[in-house]
C-alpha cells in the first residue's frame, strides 16, 4: 500500500521541487540528519505514551550535543541567527513534551526544566524589534512581486491567522495595506510563551502599525465565525499546523474572502515533520483544494500556496 507521502498530488511535487522552497528549506531545516531521525522517533513515542524514565538520559544528551552543533555551525556561518533560534525552539519543544509525560519522575522533570532555562530559553534576535523568531523575511521579496499591486488601494480589509510576534503583520501593513481606511485583523491566542503578547504589542507600536491593526485574542475556530462573510480582500493562514485545524481555518477563511480576494497558506511543506505525523499543513491544503476545483486561480505553490477566489471582484 502506498504511503501518504507516495500518494502526494502533483501540486506537492512541483512545490517541493521549486527553487524557492529549496532555498527556504536550507534556512529552516537546520537539525542534523541524525538528530532529526531520533527526534521523529521520540516524538512518535511521546505521542503514543510509549515512553519511560529510561529514555530521558538519551534525549538530554542528544539535545545538548545538537545545540552545541547548531551553535558551532552558526559561529562558522553555516546557519543564520534565525536558523539557530528555530533549531533551539524545536529541541525545546521536544523537551517540554517529555516534561508532560506521566511516566517521567518529578525530579527528572525539574532537571529538564533547569536545562531549558539554562540552554534553551527564547532569546531576542539582534534585528530591530522584540522578535525571538524570523519565519517571514524570506517571503518579503516574493510577496512584493505577487501582492505589491495592493499597495495604495483604499479600504482593503485583511486577516492574519497566527500573528506570533507581529513580524509578518507589520510587513503587511507597511507594504500592502498602505491605502486609507485599510485594516488588518490579527487572530492570535498568545499562548506560546509568557511575553508573546507584550512583544507583539511592542513590535506593532514601534513599527507605527497600531492604527491599522485590530488584535483579536483567541483561537481562530472561536474568532472567525463572528466575522462577516465575503468582507475581506486578503487572508494569510499561518496558525495551527494540525491537519484538522488547517482544514477548519481554510473553510472558514474561504467564506470570509470576497470574490477576487487572495488566500495564502504558509508552510505547505513542513521543515521537520513528514505528512504521516499529521503536523504538516500540506495534506489539509491538498484536501481543501480538491473540494474547490474550478473555483479558484492558483497564484503560486512552493513553500506557501496562494489562491485567488473565483467570481467577479468588486
Amino acid at each position: 500500500m502506498a504511503t501518504a507521502d507516495e500518494r502526494r498530488p502533483p501540486l506537492r511535487d512541483s512545490a517541493k521541487s521549486s527553487s524557492r522552497a529549496g532555498q527556504i528549506r536550507q534556512r529552516v531545516a537546520v537539525l542534523s540528519d541524525s538528530f532529526r531521525a531520533l527526534y521523529l522517533e521520540w516524538f512518535a513515542r511521546l505521542g503514543a505514551q510509549d515512553f519511560d524514565e529510561g529514555d530521558v538520559a538519551a534525549i538530554l544528551d542528544a539535545a545538548v550535543a545538537e545545540l552545541a552543533g547548531l551553535q558551532a555551525r552558526y559561529r562558522g556561518g553555516g546557519i543564520t541567527e534565525a536558523g539557530l533560534a528555530y533549531g533551539r525552539e524545536q529541541i525545546r519543544d521536544l523537551l517540554e513534551r517529555v516534561i508532560r509525560q506521566h511516566a517521567v519522575a518529578a525530579t527528572t522533570k525539574r532537571q529538564i526544566r533547569h536545562l531549558i532555562t539554562d540552554s534553551f530559553q527564547r532569546r531576542l534576535l539582534s534585528s530591530p524589534g522584540r522578535y525571538t523568531q524570523d519565519w517571514f523575511s524570506y517571503h518579503e521579496a516574493h510577496w512584493s512581486r505577487h501582492f505589491g499591486h495592493l499597495a495604495g488601494r483604499s479600504g482593503l480589509q485583511a486577516i492574519e491567522i497566527g500573528s506570533f510576534e507581529g513580524r509578518s503583520a507589520c510587513w503587511i501593513v507597511q507594504h500592502l495595506l498602505t491605502g486609507e481606511n485599510s485594516r488588518l485583523i490579527c487572530v492570535e491566542s498568545f499562548e506560546q510563551y509568557e511575553d508573546q503578547e507584550w512583544n507583539f504589542d511592542h513590535n506593532i507600536r514601534v513599527a507605527g502599525c497600531t492604527d491599522k491593526i485590530v488584535k483579536l485574542r483567541g483561537r481562530s475556530q472561536q474568532v472567525l465565525p463572528f466575522l462577516a462573510g465575503e468582507s475581506f480582500d486578503f487572508v494569510y493562514v499561518d496558525g495551527s499546523h494540525l491537519v484538522l485545524d488547517v482544514l477548519q481555518d481554510a473553510a472558514m477563511c474561504w467564506r470570509l474572502i470576497r470574490p477576487g480576494g487572495t488566500l495564502v497558506f504558509d508552510d505547505y511543506e513542513h521543515p521537520l515533520f513528514p505528512d504521516s505525523f499529521g503536523m504538516s499543513p500540506g495534506p489539509a491544503i491538498d484536501a481543501f483544494l480538491s473540494m474547490l476545483s474550478g473555483s479558484y486561480e492558483l497564484m503560486f505553490a512552493d513553500w506557501q500556496v496562494a489562491l485567488r477566489k473565483g467570481g467577479r471582484a468588486d
